[in-house]
């Protein structure tokens, strides 16, 4: 998939990096200097390169095909969704024509990407606002697991206290363990007679108890696969809604629910810690070409310094989403009966103000929908949500001053050489404002001035954002119909390590 990204994408570029490399006669441009620069008024004097050699030499091609390799990884791979609603139904009795299932499977396959899609779209533009929803899921996530455990040994409690011999014969491991005999025979002991499979109520709760483990932990793992949406209630008529925390807590502190094995999380997740190691490796890679070059004062490309900075915010993703099944598709059914009452009016404006400034949960309600929202992380409290909005604002302040390593670049006009320049410092400034500002809440002496001066900020500071990394996108790919020949010169050593 990244391939075919970094094919669709490079090969409208591949004539200039050929024309580039090969044409002995060009002016090149002298590295590490700004068009701002007099250094960079080029004279007779200046030699003429080329970079035709394929062993010390890089085109075009795989600059490009490399950095949307490792953006992909970044923006695609790391974000970790929440579980899509569950699909309908189809109706057994229809016998739709070939044409009809072909459209009908293309429109259930786009349907399926557009979440996703909506997510690659906000990573890409406001990848800092996706940390923050990373870091408040991994606080809910945090919180939750020992709300879980804690209702677990409540239930446990109370399953001992109705079985006092049973709950006795586990906690020593005599319970469906035989000394000389198979734990099978002991509960089924061989007869003439075929088994019987009607049982009393007693009998079927403590044979549940054994085969689900009630003794069985519940982790963060756990935790985040409830809070993206892992239960949803079902009825007689198919799914109802999501369940929330607050339901699954209550189900496991009546013995209701017990969590899923390891291996039954690993099944759900499409991911595991091979596929996150080797995105993992991809930017770690990426990241140790750009120190070697810097190390060797051979210049990057605009885009592989907007490349090094998505991989600081992949870190930062991974740290709070590596408990966090990948890519699950279905929730675990659990019987619900449908709520009574309709969902409240919602505010368009309201909506747009919670989700700028990271409080879009507050206004959900699980029970009146058929999935958990795309940027859900659970209902925090004030605190929470400002501890989590610090985290992703410092690392987001990195990430523009990332982009402040191509400040002295070579840039082919000077309209472009400010226009980054103005850009990667309004990315931190930004930021920096509002980290300021939460700072000051956290110390309880802003009361709801901070509030106030967050709302008015982020209606002007947020449009200001969004433009400012769209302008380094651009630029990021303009710029790259103009290279020096430093640019095309590689590190010796990477020819020789394997690599993506």
């Amino acid at each position: 998939m990244s391939t075919l990204l970094g094919v669709l994408f490079a090969l409208p570029l591949i004539d200039t990096a050929n024309s580039l490399a090969l044409n002995t006669t060009s002016t090149l441009h002298a590295p590490g200097t700004s068009s701002l620069s007099p250094t960079t008024n080029l004279t007779t004097a200046t030699i003429t390169r080329s970079c035709n050699d394929i062993h010390t030499c890089r085109t075009l091609y795989s600059i490009v095909q490399t950095c949307l390799a490792t953006i992909f990884a970044c923006v695609w791979v790391a974000v970790h969704r929440n579980i899509p609603a569950p699909k309908p139904i189809p109706d057994p009795n229809s016998n739709p024509r070939p044409i009809a299932k072909v459209q009908q499977w293309a429109r259930a396959k786009l349907h399926d990407l557009r979440k996703p899609f909506i997510v690659f779209s906000v990573t890409l533009l406001a990848p800092e606002w996706v940390l923050a929803w990373a870091v408040r899921q991994r606080i809910q996530a945090h919180k939750l697991a020992k709300d879980l455990e804690e209702a677990r040994a409540e239930a446990t409690e109370i399953w001992k206290e109705g079985h006092p011999e049973r709950a006795e014969n586990r906690a020593t491991g005599a319970a469906g363990r035989g000394k000389s005999e198979n734990p099978i025979e002991r509960r089924f002991p061989p007869t003439s007679e075929p088994p019987r499979l009607a049982y009393t109520e007693n009998e079927w709760t403590c044979t549940a108890m054994d085969v689900a483990k009630l003794d069985q932990a519940w982790t963060e793992a756990h935790a985040f696969f409830t809070i993206m949406g892992g239960y949803h209630a079902y009825g007689k008529n198919g799914p109802i809604h999501p369940l929330s925390p607050d339901d699954v807590a209550r189900l496991v502190y009546h013995g209701k629910l017990v969590p899923p094995t390891g291996d039954d999380l690993s099944n759900q997740s499409n991911g595991d810690v091979l596929s996150k190691g080797v995105a993992v490796l991809q930017a770690v890679w990426f990241v140790a070409q750009c120190i070697a070059r810097l190390v060797e004062h051979l210049p990057l490309t605009n885009l592989e310094v907007m490349t090094l900075a998505y991989t600081v915010m992949t870190v930062a993703m991974y740290i709070a989403w590596w408990d966090k099944p990948l890519n699950v598709s279905c929730a675990i059914r659990v019987p619900g009966a449908p709520g009574e009452g309709r969902p409240p009016p919602s505010d368009i404006w309201k909506t747009i103000y919670f989700y700028v400034v990271g409080v879009q949960d507050e206004d959900v309600e699980l029970e009146y929908l058929h999935c958990v929202p795309t940027f859900w992380a659970g209902k925090a409290d004030e605190r929470d949500i400002v501890k989590a909005d610090i985290i992703a604002l410092s690392v987001a302040m990195a990430f523009g001053a990332v982009h402040c390593i191509a400040w002295s670049y070579t840039f082919p006009s000077h309209s472009k050489l400010l226009m980054w320049r103005v850009s990667a410092m309004a990315i931190i400034i930004i930021p920096a404002v509002f980290l300021m500002n939460l700072a000051f809440m956290l110390s309880d002496r802003s009361g709801n001035v901070g509030w106030y001066i967050i709302v008015c900020f982020s209606f002007i500071g947020a449009p200001v954002y969004i433009c400012a990394r769209a302008i380094l996108l651009v630029l990021s790919f303009t710029t790259l119909t103009s290279l020096p020949y430093e640019l095309y010169q590689t590190v010796q050593w990477t020819e020789f390590i394997p690599h993506l």
